[in-house]
């Protein structure tokens, strides 16, 4: 069990495994949000506190809402929106911000950097760099 919370302690999150990988993409929502990736199933996940959440106006069909603390505003994790899950169907599933877990909870997982920011909406995204391995040294 992983266990979280954002910076004042309001809202706490509890994971049954480390994710399958977190990506830390550059697109404008991952960027200004500050949010670094992994994916679960929402049965998967345990949330308390109080959030809120934002859902970007600037896109006609946005797929996220952006949940964050209501107290200290730490962004904890995004939900797919109603019309999203309306018309793609499949499981439930929730973005957790692994950056709110301690580096050494996160050991043996792998971090991508996907191009969001030059993506164009559609199909695979490409990445900015190369993956890498928490708590892998890596060669100088």
């Amino acid at each position: 069990m992983l266990e979280a919370n954002c910076l004042c302690g309001a809202v706490r999150l509890a994971l049954e495994t480390q994710p399958e990988f977190i990506n830390d993409c550059n697109c404008s929502l991952c960027r200004k949000t500050g949010g670094a990736w992994g994916y679960y199933l929402s049965s998967a996940v345990t949330i308390t506190g109080k959030t809120v959440h934002l859902t970007r106006e600037d896109m006609e069909k946005p797929a996220v809402e952006i949940h964050s603390c209501a107290h200290c505003f730490t962004t904890t994790h995004w939900t797919l929106t109603q019309s999203f899950k309306e018309q793609n169907g499949g499981p439930e599933r929730v973005g957790v911000n692994m950056r709110l877990f301690e580096t050494q909870d996160l050991y043996g997982v792998e971090v991508r950097f996907p191009d969001g920011e030059n993506w164009p909406g559609e199909g695979e995204y490409g990445y900015r760099r190369p993956a890498f391995v928490i708590g892998k040294v890596l060669p100088l």
